[in-house]
């Protein structure tokens, strides 16, 4: 099939997402989800690792929008090049909710890592692998950002070693980490701490001398699924750090029909978002930049838009290019056009409408009182 070079330019084409919608019911996450990309990731002893990521991402879509642009999330996620830690993950952010105006965003990331093992006795090398996962959101400046680790080891159930002539059960457990921290907490961290406090690791590659280490080992440290994960949590609140911690261990039981699962939480109510001390590198953007990108992301040309909003063409070809501006009436009759509230289209172009500026003559400290707050920690105030 051929396409027609007489098709319609990206100007033309409707753009149904950005319509006004007016069931006034806004959506608290939409993006998308399913999306594989490599990405690079934080190795202690590397610098860094790659590997290929599942992603979700998306924002809540306020209530006059009637779509998100999808297509928006794997740019921002291409201008980072696929690089994901807490040192990238805010400013990621910050861009998705630049780029689909939104007051919060959010970033789910799973990936394989891999760490190279040692096996206890021969020394026989093996690659490891144990699924993370980063889950981050920013409503306004704060962020809140979780890493998850699951970690394979064995069991062995002190009952039946207690109860039983000739040994004991044991079984694969998996231990399911989260934590938020202030510093830096490496996945390797939170392997070693759960593969301690296990009846023993598990490898890829044993010999028989190593299987013959492991088995007497497990034997040696028996625990419940309480043990392991109240000594897990324990042992990473010790970590440099850590502000909230999350263990679930669950047992693939080998003699019973039912698998056994633990899981308590340090502290036992959810911390606060961290506050961004820094600035996030978005940089403001003018009125005529905007409004161009507004237009043409919808499908307007110039000239319909400037009818539609009873003034000329060559008025607004000039306040496209920062030249000139609009009336107050123009700009609230420009917001119903964009599906964009007036008092919002208003505050971008510079314009003050009475309410807005009746607010600000009423309450002037505590405006300045929040705008020095902001100032202070690094924030940007843009038109």
């Amino acid at each position: 099939m051929s396409i027609s070079t007489d098709d319609a330019s990206r100007e033309e084409l409707p753009d149904h997402a950005a319509e006004f919608d007016e069931r006034a019911l806004p959506i608290e996450r939409v993006g998308i989800r399913g999306l594989s990309y490599p990405i690079r990731v934080w190795d202690r002893s590397m610098k860094e690792q790659h590997t290929v990521g599942q992603i979700e991402m998306g924002v809540g879509l306020p209530q006059q929008f009637k779509g998100t642009h999808m297509s928006r999330f794997v740019e921002v996620l291409n201008e980072f090049r696929g690089e994901l830690s807490l040192r990238t993950v805010p400013d990621l952010l910050a861009h998705v909710q630049q780029r689909l105006e939104s007051d919060d965003a959010w970033v789910r990331v799973e990936f394989p890592y891999f760490l190279e093992r040692q096996a206890p006795v021969s020394g026989a090398r093996s690659l490891m692998e144990y699924q993370c996962r980063f889950e981050a959101e920013r409503r306004g400046d704060t962020l809140d950002f979780v890493l998850g680790v699951e970690v394979p080891v064995t069991t062995l159930c002190p009952c039946s070693k207690a109860i039983s002539k000739y040994g004991a059960h044991n079984q694969r457990s998996l231990v399911d980490v989260q934590v938020r921290f202030d510093e830096m907490v490496w996945i390797e961290d939170v392997v070693e701490v759960v593969e301690e406090c296990a009846s023993s690791p598990l490898y890829a590659l044993l010999k028989r001398e190593d299987e013959k280490w492991v088995t007497e080992r497990a034997y040696e440290n028996p625990r419940f699924v309480e043990d392991m994960v109240r000594e897990t949590v324990l042992r990473l609140r010790a970590l440099e750090g850590a502000r909230w911690i999350r263990v679930e261990c669950q047992n693939m039981e080998a003699i019973h029909k039912h698998d056994a699962f633990a899981r308590p939480t340090w502290p036992n109510e959810t911390p606060p978002p961290m506050a961004m001390s820094r600035p996030v590198a978005v940089e403001p953007v003018a009125f005529g930049e905007w409004l161009r990108a507004q237009r043409v992301q919808r499908g307007f040309s110039q000239a319909w838009l400037a009818e539609a909003i009873g003034v000329s063409g060559s008025l607004l070809s000039r306040v496209e290019n920062g030249e000139k501006s609009l009336s107050l009436d123009s700009l609230a009759k420009l917001g119903r056009q964009l599906g964009v509230e007036a008092r919002r289209v208003q505050l971008r172009a510079g314009v003050l409408s009475p309410e807005v500026l009746g607010v600000l003559q009423g309450h002037p400290e505590e405006f300045l009182q929040w705008l020095d707050g902001r100032n202070a920690r690094g924030g940007k105030v843009s038109g």
